[in-house]
């Protein structure tokens, strides 16, 4: 059993597409493993929706890898910049003033520009795309989500064979916060869970829903608050990128994966100290993205010493699990900057996701000789 855990990063997510589509093919093909569990932050969100809702029964109709697959790259087809002109020319204006930023004169950054997500001038322009040609779901985040899982209130919930875990972050209390569909399944804990084990003060879990899901993609500077039961949420980068402590904590034993493959798209090594504002600011996104996470897999590492240490009693509660981590090459790591991941040109996202094709199917064919977590997390 295996669960996938995919980080979050903007477009630069189009390589863990990749990775997704030969994950599929291969347990379709080769049945060497089954994915009990997805889990997601920001556009990592976006992709393990789509996987799951692709593989869940609705109205009595099982899903398949293949529908995942066909569904998944749908979805990123029309998540890129290719529409219409005016698609691509909003594209090449949004990447463009993320390039200002990166720019410098003298150690001074270039003054930009910004809109006020909420504010009455974003609402006039926001009115005037669609007359221009942009698709509503290029730029209307639940219009998109609503397009892309339109059966989604007919979902099986009592037969699903795959959990889906969503990050997103409450940001009035700061509370770290997950969308489950364990909890979608019955339960005051969920249908694997022990329910005195989850009631924490600042972190919480909700039922899955797709407005979870357009939370944990809420960047401030995009969107407004998504308002879900009286909370306020933000992308789940703030809190955990992506979700990995409720795949275990709490869960009954036999429900636990044997393996969790981190998908990870936001390096864990730079090439040297950051010295300019681009470097610096892209380096802070990395951190944020990677220092919460390893928080989470170096417990894995802790419970399974336990194990060793203490077999008659930490054994009765807990079974191993084996971290993986799946990353793009080294040369395009380094060769990708904070602002490519707004980029939504539609060759750019090609090539990330061809990458994460080839990635995935090298890494395949080795595995399960392709190492560990914490060594395979380094280039």
């Amino acid at each position: 059993m295996v669960a996938v855990a995919c980080q979050g990063g903007g477009i630069h997510a189009s390589f863990e597409v990749g990775v997704l589509t030969e994950i599929l093919k291969d347990m379709e093909q080769k049945k060497r493993f089954k994915v009990v569990a997805l889990s997601g932050t920001s556009a990592g969100a976006l992709c393990s929706l789509i996987v799951w809702y692709g593989l869940a029964s609705k109205n009595g109709r099982p899903g398949t890898p293949r529908a995942a697959i066909k569904q998944l790259n749908d979805f990123w087809d029309r998540f890129a910049a290719k529409g219409g002109t005016f698609e691509v020319m909003l594209n090449a204006l949004t990447y463009a003033a993320f390039k200002a930023r990166e720019q410098e004169l003298l150690g001074v950054n270039a003054p930009i520009f910004s809109l006020n997500p909420g504010g009455l001038i974003t609402e006039a322009v926001t009115a005037a795309l669609s007359p221009l040609g942009v698709r509503r779901r290029y730029y209307d985040l639940p219009k998109l989500l609503e397009k892309a899982c339109p059966q989604f209130d007919d979902i099986d919930w009592d037969t699903l064979e795959t959990r889906l875990l969503v990050g997103a972050t409450e940001i009035i209390n700061g509370v770290e916060t997950v969308f489950d569909s364990d909890l979608n399944m019955g339960g005051d804990g969920g249908k694997h869970h022990d329910p005195s084990t989850v009631t924490h003060q600042w972190r919480q879990r909700l039922p899955l829903s797709l407005a979870g899901v357009a939370a944990s993609g809420t960047l401030p500077e995009f969107r407004e608050a998504e308002r879900i039961e009286g909370g306020s949420y933000w992308d789940g980068l703030y809190s955990q990128n992506p979700p990995i402590r409720e795949l275990l904590s709490g869960v009954d034993k036999q429900y636990t994966p044997d393996e969790i493959w981190v998908l990870r798209i936001n390096p864990q090594q730079c090439l040297h100290e950051p010295q300019s504002n681009a470097e610096i600011q892209d380096r802070k996104n990395e951190l944020m993205g990677n220092l919460s996470l390893n928080k989470e897999l170096d417990t894995i590492l802790l419970v399974n010493q336990f194990i060793d240490w203490f077999p008659p009693h930490v054994g009765d509660w807990y079974k191993k699990v084996t971290v993986r981590t799946i990353k793009m090459t080294k040369e395009t790591a380094e060769s990708l900057l904070y602002s490519s991941k707004f980029n939504r040109n539609h060759r750019f996202m090609d090539r990330l996701r061809n990458e994460g094709c080839r990635v995935a199917r090298d890494w395949l064919r080795r595995w399960p000789v392709v190492g560990y977590y914490p060594d395979d997390a380094a280039y």
